[in-house]
């Protein structure tokens, strides 16, 4: 049985490979809930779950001063290796320095360097696994952790030891947009080059370095996923469908991580492929079909922000405008100032609130007045929340819209008319009002009357369900969609 290191230990070997990975004891293993390219979801005989890769052992002192020199032979070359030169380059040192490894050795040391190299590291093992949504560094010495839809947080075996391996993986990390962590600059936002989105932190504003890793799937949800995962109803997205093809605005509140830019996304694909819109973002979150896309993002080191970006839209002939989200008065203020201009087809952003009252409330505190609220055509409210089952003793988390409501006006007061609730008891959203405003817009736009309207509206719900189970991505149903107009 293998001594158990000490943190000095541990702490030396990641000197040479940047991170630590611990072997988990097979004797803490209750039961193995999940198991995927080279990691394992296992319940702790304590019931807590952890996330344990176990492609990759946890590395002797003599393995990691062994792959250390080996970077350092391949940083001396005068030209770039390529991925497959790595195992030469093993090869060449073990010779050189009469060392004999075996198979088993060889591979997770070759894979380790290529990480090093041609990645980052230890993170590689999480980044590559598209089930995890989250990565938390909270510290040196303590467990990295993720999150994983229907798992929540949990601990994984990826530790870091050392201040410089956090703030060294950061600034690789960033590299492609030119910032560093620094004393002077504590604080950094940066987006991956697969679209990731990382936030990192050191001292002064906090003890111990911290990373946030938010991933986002490399093929966009489209419609007809968020129908088979429940978070729409067909029947509230064949109604999108109709009011997309209008001059609707629509804001979209939810909690974190609810799911709000990815709904938002998936909507614009009943978007006309010759659109132009323009999208203005803090990060590079929103990824659309259409080609005639202009995509603004902020830039802190140069003072710009959301507000100057949205007024900035104005001046570019959008047919549409999408703001990646609303958080402070000047932003809400410019939000509505696209709206009132009277440009294009629609306004669209993200707001954070639990509910449509709520959202309603939030905004006005804002400083925007009733006359502003109205120019929003609807609103549709997202959540996240724990669903636990007492019998069975499980935990799931849902995300569904909860709420859908247009904005009408009534005395001069701002109300809401609540076209689809979602019923906590039978779980799934179901329609409540008939729509008032959106409806007469849709009706406008295609020529219909009532009895065409219900009829061309059950023709598109019928249509959404007929393409489940297909998996298109969101380009082919854009494609799809478009060509079914």
């Amino acid at each position: 049985m293998e001594k158990k290191k000490s943190i000095q230990e541990k702490k030396e070997i990641e000197e040479k490979i940047g991170f630590t990975i611990e072997n988990f004891p097979e004797k803490e293993k209750k039961k193995v809930i999940e198991k995927r390219h080279g990691t394992e979801v296992v319940q702790k005989t304590d019931w807590e779950l952890i996330y344990i890769i176990n492609s990759m052992p946890e590395f002797s002192p003599e393995e990691a001063e062994i792959t250390k020199n080996i970077l350092e032979q391949i940083q001396k070359k005068e030209t770039t290796i390529k991925k497959e030169e790595i195992g030469k380059e093993i090869e060449k040192y073990c010779e050189k320095e009469w060392i004999k490894l075996e198979e088993k050795q060889e591979n997770y040391i070759k894979k380790t360097i290529e990480s090093i190299v041609f990645g980052f590291g230890g993170m590689d093992f999480l980044l590559k696994d598209s089930s995890i949504e989250e990565i938390s560094i909270i510290g040196t010495g303590k467990n990295v952790f993720v999150f994983k839809k229907n798992f929540g947080w949990m601990k994984t075996n990826l530790f870091y030891f050392l201040d410089e391996s956090i703030i060294n993986l950061a600034n690789k990390m960033s590299k492609t947009i030119g910032r560093r962590l620094t004393l002077q600059n504590p604080k950094l936002n940066s987006v991956l080059p697969n679209g990731e989105r990382i936030n990192a932190v050191i001292s002064p504003l906090c003890s111990s370095p911290a990373v946030t890793i938010r991933k986002f799937k490399e093929n966009p949800f489209t419609p007809i996923e968020l129908i088979e995962n429940k978070t729409f109803s067909a029947e509230l997205m064949a109604f999108l469908w109709l009011a997309l093809e209008t001059d609707t605005s629509i804001v979209i509140a939810g909690n974190t991580g609810s799911g709000k830019t990815t709904s938002m996304n998936a909507l614009f694909s009943f978007v006309g492929k010759k659109e132009r819109i323009v999208v203005t973002e803090e990060t590079p979150e929103i990824s659309l079909p259409q080609e005639h896309t202009i995509k603004l993002n902020t830039a802190e080191n140069l003072g710009i922000e959301m507000q100057e970006l949205i007024v900035n839209t104005l001046r570019m002939r959008p047919d549409r405008i999408i703001v990646g989200e609303i958080r402070e008065k000047k932003e809400a203020k410019a939000f509505i100032d696209t709206l009132l201009a009277g440009q294009g087809k629609g306004s669209y952003a993200t707001f954070h609130a639990l509910s449509g009252k709520e959202c309603i409330t939030r905004m006005k505190n804002l400083g925007l007045n009733e006359m502003d609220l109205n120019a929003i055509d609807l609103l549709l409210v997202q959540k996240r929340w724990d669903s636990i089952d007492l019998e069975k003793g499980i935990k799931k988390e849902q995300r569904h819209v909860i709420e859908a409501s247009e904005i009408i006006e009534e005395n001069g007061k701002t109300e809401l008319n609540t076209l689809f609730e979602f019923d906590y008891t039978k779980k799934k959203l179901k329609k409540k009002n008939s729509s008032l405003r959106i409806k007469e817009k849709i009706k406008r736009c295609f020529g219909l009357n009532e009895k065409e309207f219900r009829k061309e509206l059950n023709k598109r719900k019928k249509l959404l369900e007929k393409m489940k189970g297909k998996n298109l991505s969101l380009k082919e149903f854009h494609k799809k969609i478009n060509q079914s107009n």
